[in-house]
């Protein structure tokens, strides 16, 4: 009779413990399933952070070079904004006979003689050249290894200037208008704006900064440029 009643303690010791641990064991299995959920669920907003970062990366630099408008604005379709890798050559208009675009020309002039500083359109196309750095990380303008290109962009992008840019582009193409009208019979001859070298688009911007600037458009036409 005691035999049977340790028996069964003894049996029910075993189920005891054998509950007990599988109770420890299914808390530890949920438990590291919640870390792993929560890890992943960490890796997941990183990346989406990351892939936002680079977006706005893309999107500011090429609002700043007039790829596309601004995001902010009432009713623009965020899906023509660019968030990707865009070669300039792919997205601004064609470079004229002096190799040059014209319009981002321009545009670094307007901010050369709004800052004093300066931003050779070298630099920008050589920018532009390649998606990626040496190391193999994405060619981002705020990346550190690009303050000339940053510095003109923050520019750009803070005070949200391409309204700025288009009204400067405008004055420029009044003033080429005015001198062709006032030299038009010393033999000055008319060509599309989209097509003056960058000697020409120098010398416009300087009359634009400076009222007192004596601009001769037609010595450098008669030189070839």
């Amino acid at each position: 009779m005691l035999m049977s009643k340790l028996k069964k303690l003894f049996i029910l010791a075993i189920c005891a413990i054998t509950l007990i641990a599988m109770m420890v064991c299914g808390g530890i299995l949920l438990h590291t399933h919640i870390t792993e959920q929560r890890e992943m669920e960490a890796l997941m907003d990183e990346a989406r952070a990351e892939q936002k970062r680079v977006e706005d990366a893309y999107i500011r630099l090429h609002y700043a070079f007039l790829m596309n408008g601004d995001p902010d604005i009432e009713g623009l379709h965020l899906h023509i904004l660019i968030r990707e890798y865009a070669p300039l050559s792919e997205v601004l208009s064609s470079r004229n006979p002096f190799s040059v675009d014209v319009i981002i020309y321009q545009t670094l002039r307007m901010y050369y003689h709004r800052t004093g500083t300066e931003l050779a359109y070298e630099t920008v196309t050589e920018y532009f050249s390649q998606e990626f750095e040496l190391d193999g990380s994405l060619r981002l303008y705020n990346n550190g290894k690009h303050p000339e290109i940053e510095t003109f962009v923050e520019w750009m992008w803070q005070e949200r200037r391409q309204p700025e840019v288009d009204e400067y582009l405008r004055e420029i193409e009044n003033i080429y208008a005015r001198y062709f009208w006032d030299h038009k019979d010393e033999g000055f001859i008319n060509q599309s704006i989209a097509d003056l070298s960058p000697q020409m688009l120098d010398a416009l911007a300087r009359a634009e900064a400076d009222p007192d600037y004596v601009l001769d458009l037609t010595s450098l036409q008669q030189q070839g440029y």
